[in-house]
């Protein structure tokens, strides 16, 4: 029995409240649970009422047993200070594939990945500088550098040589 932490839908019509619940997986979301471990509030009233309470003891008991929270719960525990930030990813163009970048969850830039130290700066014929690390090949194909990893043995150029290529339109 999979046992998830997820939310379970109370209130009248347009005023949702929602309890915090250790249900089996295959249970319906207003369905049996097996314990309530809290409440959130999206919208609290006039008195700016509590909008989120959990019981940490027995939701810290949950996790240390498997339960797996949904991804609302997720990120409730996430505001309350119990579970690390989920993983996101930086968008592409709009309606194009996402890109593999990771993103900082408090600020939303996106993390750039460092360098290693024994990369060398060298400049070509043309003034262009070149990243080069070991045994990679340089080609300039549109306009653009592109490395390619290893070094073959029976290749008439340095590893360090730029290979042009005319571009095919």
């Amino acid at each position: 029995m999979v046992v998830r932490l997820r939310l379970s839908r109370f209130g009248c019509r347009n005023k949702p409240f929602y309890r915090v619940m250790a249900a089996d997986s295959r249970s319906p979301r207003d369905g049996k649970h097996l314990e309530v471990l809290g409440y959130y509030n999206p919208l609290p009233g006039q008195d700016d009422g509590k909008r989120m309470g959990l019981n940490f003891d027995r939701v810290k008991y949950w996790l240390s047993v498997g339960a797996q929270p949904s991804e609302p719960v997720q990120r409730l525990l996430f505001r309350a200070g119990l579970l690390p930030p989920p993983p996101m990813l930086a968008m592409g163009r709009k309606g194009g594939p996402r890109d593999t970048r990771s993103v900082d969850p408090m600020t939303g830039r996106v993390m750039t990945p460092e360098k290693p130290n024994n990369v060398k700066l060298e400049v070509d014929t043309e003034g262009d500088e070149v990243d080069q690390g070991e045994n990679s090949k340089i080609e300039k194909v549109q306009g653009q550098f592109q490395r390619i990893e290893g070094n073959e043995e029976g290749s008439s150029q340095k590893a360090g040589s730029i290979e042009h290529r005319p571009t095919l339109v």
